[in-house]
């Protein structure tokens, strides 16, 4: 029995050398100790008290197969000691692959945070939103420097453009944004006489809806979405009114009559 139980001592003394003997030499002990929980006491329990047990000594084995199959394939280079490997060289290889593979996944995380810092680049409607978000921030004293809230603040204002952009196309008439591109591709605005005239035509040609509409009704929905602006007698386009076009071309929405 002395020599069991120094046999025994001796046994885990070796495997509680590195962390794959250590958890060998746990499961060892949880799973004799119920087998010897239950061989000991089984005529004195009762039905329901076996029934953990038993259940406990059946999937014991099939967690411990799930447990192991994931160490090995994922994470082998973690379940030795130095120790057991041949020499230093060998150790020191695999504490540099383990580096290099955490110096690829911190590459990997930098690449995926560009392309969301990316998304929308070149809108200027998103950097203002992105701008007003921090400012808001930083009157309720919240930290923003993370990357992840860098990149999450980029992601709202982009959302928040879109939301917009789809109430404002939702609304707006095919003839307002013809009128848009008009605009977009005058330095310094139009007149309103030109103006004027313009929208004369389109009342003319959609007289059944627009009859009884005055030039300031027609460019009412236009200012209040901050598409155009009026500056020493001219009418212009804003930078959210360029973003709107351009975001209407690059969508491939669909050309409204109206």
């Amino acid at each position: 029995m002395t020599a069991n139980f120094e046999s025994f001592t001796k046994s885990a003394k070796d495997l509680s050398r590195n962390p794959l003997g250590i958890i060998a030499l746990f499961i060892v002990l949880v799973y004799g100790f119920a087998c010897l929980l239950f061989g000991f006491s089984s005529e004195s329990l009762s039905a329901d008290e076996k029934t953990p047990l038993i259940w406990f000594i059946i999937i014991f084995p099939v967690l411990i197969l799930f447990l192991f199959g994931w160490l090995v394939s994922g994470h082998h280079d973690k379940l030795y000691s130095p120790s057991d490997y041949r020499d230093d060289r060998s150790f020191l290889t695999t504490l540099q692959q383990r580096s290099s593979k955490n110096h690829k996944t911190i590459e990997n995380s930098n690449q995926r945070i560009d392309d969301l810092m990316k998304y929308g680049e070149g809108y200027k409607a998103i950097d203002e939103q992105e701008t007003i978000i921090k400012k808001d921030l930083e009157a309720r004293n919240l930290e923003y420097s993370s990357e992840t809230a860098k990149a999450l603040i980029r992601q709202v204002s982009a959302f928040q453009f879109l939301y917009w952009f789809e109430k404002a196309y939702s609304l707006i008439f095919g003839s307002q944004i013809s009128l848009l591109r008009k605009l977009s591709i005058t330095q310094d605005g139009m007149e309103l006489d030109a103006i004027s005239a313009y929208i004369s035509e389109v009342r003319e040609t959609f007289s059944d809806a627009l009859d009884n509409w005055s030039d300031q009704k027609y460019l009412e929905y236009l200012f209040e979405t901050k598409l155009i602006e009026e500056k020493d007698n001219r009418l212009s386009i804003t930078t959210l009114g360029s973003d709107f076009l351009r975001l209407l071309d690059e969508s491939n929405y669909p050309n409204k009559n109206f």
